[in-house]
């Protein structure tokens, strides 16, 4: 019985969860980028909650996640993460060798695993800043729940560049994009007007300021 409550309890969190994507203050209609945003992000975490309802394992992993490959342009990659946040599983062969490692060697995903360990539910990330090595890339993750309890976590990247493109934001002069009141990515110079969206996404907020 005790099992079955906290199965209840833990779908509607993650329920809820998602369920942010519709803001408490409603983005403007007249607001194109905004509007853009929440339903990019909308969609992407649809296709993630289909992974994870499939509660995939490491030999099904690349399967449940190939519809959602192939309607999302800018993926860069997969993962399977274990309870352990260790990666189990990733959707490209070439990408193996990360397969085993543990993720929280990354300080900066600390409090996304504090938070998902103690309540599960989607998350996303700040863009990533990329470097010569490494692409700008935005994360998405998703838990899997099984017997009430967090079984694993499945997660995308995608290219930052894609979401700029989605959203209108590469054509604007200038943007800055900042979550957890932290500036995360800017382009461009913003001069007036400037319009600026507040989006409440899973276990993060994004702030972007922007000029047309």
């Amino acid at each position: 019985m005790k099992t079955a409550k906290r199965t209840i309890m833990l779908a509607t969190m993650t329920s809820l969860a998602a369920a942010a994507l519709l803001t408490a203050a409603p983005v403007p209609a007249d607001d194109p980028v905004g509007i853009a945003a929440e339903t990019y992000f909308k969609n992407a975490f649809n296709g993630l909650k289909a992974v994870a309802q499939q509660q995939p394992t490491k030999d099904s992993f690349r399967g449940a996640m190939k519809p959602l490959v192939d309607k999302t342009d800018g993926f860069f990659g997969g993962t399977l993460i274990d309870t352990n946040f260790k990666i189990r599983q990733v959707y490209f062969k070439r990408n193996a060798l990360a397969r085993g490692y543990d993720l929280k060697k990354v300080k900066q995903l600390k409090v996304f695993w504090d938070e998902m360990r103690e309540k599960p539910a989607p998350q996303l990330s700040e863009p990533a800043r990329g470097n010569i090595m490494q692409p700008r890339l935005v994360a998405m993750r998703y838990p899997v729940i099984k017997d009430g309890k967090l079984a694993a976590v499945v997660s995308m990247m995608v290219r930052t560049e894609a979401f700029l493109k989605a959203t209108g934001l590469d054509k604007c002069k200038g943007y800055r994009i900042t979550c957890r009141g932290v500036k995360a990515e800017e382009e461009g110079e913003l001069t007036e007007p400037v319009k600026t969206v507040n989006l409440q996404l899973p276990s993060n907020d994004w702030r972007i300021d922007y000029s047309r």
